[in-house]
């Protein structure tokens, strides 16, 4: 019956993209007893793929350094998911990051509003430049295990548009970076108490300029923050996302992806 289980686990896997065939291959190299190998019992349960999933045909060579492929994992979601805390401590182990928040982009460019078109666009240059700045690093052999994570995707743009007629543009954008470079996109998701306290959290520690930015992106509308919501299970549905993971708790979060990643 576990290898039953197993070999199910692993046909789905093959269909969820770079980060689910390493899921895949863990799986079937430790077949029925994977569970005596995980660090402890329902890791697992931290992450799975999404059953959606369609990731794009690659057409680049993507980068990196020998045979090992430079592999670029996308942590999407709403705001208080728990991206920053999975970040920190992905940083602390010795990974590469690339955490470039909008909101300190903001502050850094106070001349465009923070719903402006330009101030989308400057933060998705940043990130384009994080991922060229990931391959050079790669190629010199810098970069551990070949993974780089990033706090959000070019898909970000997209989801908090506005009204905005970049949309369209930034779905085109984030397809074509994935065509050219090995990539996972995971979609993180926190229980909703989880999620409250951090916001609360944020906007009482914010200072005053940091503040009135987070006001105006929207963060203490709740109708608002519910529509971000909905727009990331529609993303999900349409197969934008290879998998799921649980980031109410940042330390298991960061243990599920790992050994999803095999890595670590």
């Amino acid at each position: 019956e576990c290898n039953l289980v197993a070999g199910s686990f692993v046909m789905r896997s093959l269909q969820t993209g770079a980060l689910m065939m390493r899921v895949a291959r863990r799986v079937s190299s430790h077949g029925a007893r994977r569970a005596l190998s995980t660090p402890f019992p329902g890791i697992e349960k931290g992450m799975w793929p999404s059953p959606n999933a369609r990731p794009p045909p690659r057409t680049g060579d993507g980068g990196g350094s020998g045979n090992d492929e430079l592999h670029l994992v996308f942590l999407e979601g709403g705001a208080g998911v728990g991206k920053a805390n999975i970040l920190w401590k992905l940083n602390k182990l010795g990974y590469d990051i690339h955490a470039d928040g909008f909101v300190k982009r903001c502050l850094d460019h106070p001349q465009y509003p923070p719903d402006s078109a330009v101030a989308l666009h400057e933060w998705a240059g940043g990130m384009l430049s994080a991922i060229d700045d990931a391959r050079e690093r790669s190629r010199a052999g810098l970069v551990r295990d070949n993974v780089v994570f990033f706090g959000r995707s070019l898909l970000s743009p997209a989801v908090y548009a506005r009204g905005l007629p970049c949309a369209v543009y930034y779905r085109q954008v984030m397809q074509e970076v994935r065509q050219a470079h090995s990539s996972s996109m995971v979609l993180c998701r926190s229980e909703g108490y989880a999620v409250t306290q951090r916001m609360s959290g944020r906007l009482f520690d914010a200072k005053p300029a940091e503040r009135e930015v987070r006001l105006a992106l929207g963060e203490d509308e709740e109708a608002y923050q519910r529509s971000v919501e909905e727009a990331y299970g529609q993303l999900e549905q349409e197969g934008w996302f290879d998998a799921i993971l649980d980031t109410s708790s940042s330390k298991l979060g960061v243990a599920a992806l790992l050994h999803a990643l095999d890595i670590g």
